[in-house]
């Protein structure tokens, strides 16, 4: 049903390490690999260091086409829309799909496929014939990076907290603002870049781990707070000055957490998870002195505090991942 096209069988060899000097090491690079990709004289490659012992060399110039990834699935066999097919194989990580069928395929399913490509980044439609269509992905993730990516949906979720703050205060915001699409929309490349990276160490592989189940809750998060949004909006005129005091208080807040979740992922450290569940417990205590008759708005409040707590968890397993004087690993060996 589905067959990836880019199969690497592996050659093992063993080399000597040699002295250089009275300080360096060296080993020479096999010739056949030389040979393969053209290497000379002041190529640069890349050393990828893992924390397993492995040791990586890539050489830089081929690294883009070379690590180029496909997959061609044959809908036959699928028997679903291929436009459920689709984020599954971006987030992934392939740069090249190509769903074939023994039929023609329905014009109504090219048409299908061309609209949902526009909803993602990077990925169009390249080539069609009567029983096949090609996707490109032209996305380098690895370029954007995972901070740029964390960055941007912490300035859409705060925009949205902003957005509730200024039906509060009685002043709308009169940007756009971001919707629950936009975020999806770099959720999926953050899911691609997390998921579907090419080389990382294992403490990577794990942080993209934290990255990739947080960007699901945040997702969760801010679908609650688009229905924060619409009710406080519709209630605002029956709000009492104690309830919006309450309520700005605790959005305020939440800006905050927000940053302490996303920055403790990038940079974590004691301090900001302190602060992070400081503001859970200031969140939890605003619900307890929060009463309303209509018990809709404090419900999506705990609901958006679980979720936040959640979120805030996870990033503090990033902390573990640290080179920390008070962690020490593999005590026992």
């Amino acid at each position: 049903m589905a067959e990836e096209t880019n199969k690497t069988p592996k050659d093992v060899e063993t080399r000597k390490v040699q002295r250089l000097g009275s300080s360096s090491l060296f080993i020479t690079l096999p010739k056949k690999w030389i040979n393969k990709w053209g290497i000379k004289p002041g190529d640069k490659i890349i050393m990828e260091i893992s924390e397993d012992g492995t040791l990586r060399l890539v050489a830089e110039k081929v690294k883009i086409n070379y690590n180029r990834r496909n997959v061609k699935i044959d809908i036959d066999s699928y028997k679903q829309p291929m436009t459920t097919a689709i984020p599954c194989l971006y987030i992934l990580g392939y740069d090249e799909i190509v769903f074939t069928s023994k039929k023609n395929i329905d014009p109504k399913e090219f048409e299908d496929v061309i609209n949902y490509s526009k909803h993602l980044v990077g990925i169009e439609v390249a080539e069609t014939s009567e029983n096949s269509i090609k996707l490109d992905c032209l996305l380098d993730t690895e370029k954007i990076g995972s901070e740029s990516l964390l960055r941007r949906i912490l300035n859409i979720a705060t925009r949205k907290v902003d957005e509730i703050l200024g039906y509060l205060k009685g002043q709308p915001l009169a940007e756009v603002q971001p919707s629950l699409e936009d975020l999806r929309r770099v959720q999926l490349m953050l899911l691609r870049r997390s998921i579907g990276g090419r080389y990382t160490s294992e403490r990577d592989t794990l942080r993209n781990f934290i990255i990739a189940i947080n960007s699901i809750v945040i997702l969760r998060v801010y679908s609650i707070m688009t229905k924060l949004s619409n009710t406080i909006k519709n209630t605002k005129p029956i709000l009492t000055q104690e309830q919006v005091k309450i309520l700005t208080e605790m959005f305020q807040k939440i800006n905050d957490l927000f940053d302490e979740i996303i920055m403790t992922i990038l940079f974590p450290s004691v301090k900001r998870i302190s602060n992070g569940y400081n503001i859970i417990s200031q969140l939890k205590q605003g619900l307890e002195q929060l009463n309303m008759q209509d018990p809709l708005i404090k419900n999506y409040l705990e609901e958006l505090v679980q979720s936040l707590e959640e979120a805030l968890t996870n990033s503090s397993c990033s902390i573990f991942l640290e080179e920390l004087p008070w962690i020490e690993r593999n005590f026992n060996a």
